[in-house]
């Protein structure tokens, strides 16, 4: 497990690597080791905060709090958990404030006690092993964080992948569509057509040995020779209904 420290209270920030080193050698025989990042603040965090499974946060100085913080990763699309922990701000009391369809958080007390932490750790790998994995879309503005199902289709389209998600958004990606399904070939709605197009057959309605028919309307072009392999990926989609 990756975890990521984000504390601006250096003395609090080095006893939590200790007691997480210490929690670490005792569960590497079991859940495994932890490895730890820590950060002073939150702006080399949010750089590239997609690799840790889960974060501890405190950021008490500056305009952005660690529930700011904490709600500015979920809202860019990280789906681990996060332990907020108070100290000078009360974040149960500031989270019971949040509009009820905000993200739900963690939550410790400092000093934070072993225990206690231990407690949280069991809880965080639980919903570790049952989360759900994101795919990255890199455009030349942003970067995305999307479910397997977010995704409807994607087309090479003027030297680039456009991928066309359930909002109706679409992301324009440079790369060739073998080099975009090599990065997702791992999510088993993912079926690639041809060198040009790829659908999420989780939203097939109809094929046929020249077109596939999304169930938004859109319409594919589609040939004889992937009719087969669109046939046996719709018979792995519906056994795992």
């Amino acid at each position: 497990m990756h975890i990521a420290i984000c504390d601006d209270n250096i003395a609090d920030r080095k006893q939590l690597e200790r007691l997480l080193g210490r929690e670490s050698d005792k569960r590497k025989a079991s859940t495994g080791v932890f490895y730890v990042d820590s950060f002073g603040d939150c702006e080399a965090l949010a750089k590239n905060p997609m690799p840790y499974d889960l974060f501890f946060i405190d950021i008490t100085t500056g305009k952005t709090d660690g529930l700011d913080f904490a709600c500015e990763l979920k809202s860019a699309g990280v789906t681990a958990p996060i332990i907020l922990c108070s100290s000078q701000i009360d974040y149960r009391t500031k989270t019971d404030l949040l509009p009820k369809t905000t993200y739900e958080f963690m939550h410790l007390s400092k000093p934070i006690i072993t225990t206690e932490l231990s407690d949280a750790l069991d809880h965080a790998i639980l919903l570790q092993q049952n989360r759900i994995p994101t795919i990255e879309l890199r455009s030349d503005r942003e970067t995305l964080y999307v479910q397997e199902d977010d995704i409807v289709y994607a087309l090479y389209e003027n030297m680039s992948v456009n991928v066309y998600l359930k909002n109706g958004t679409k992301v324009r990606i440079l790369s060739t569509m073998e080099g975009f399904f090599g990065s997702i070939s791992m999510f088993s709605h993912m079926h690639m057509l041809n060198e040009k197009s790829l659908i999420n057959i989780a939203y097939l309605e109809k094929f046929s040995h020249f077109s596939v028919t999304l169930k938004d309307g859109t319409v594919i072009k589609s040939t004889p020779f992937a009719y087969s392999g669109i046939k046996s990926a719709l018979q792995m989609y519906q056994s795992e209904l």
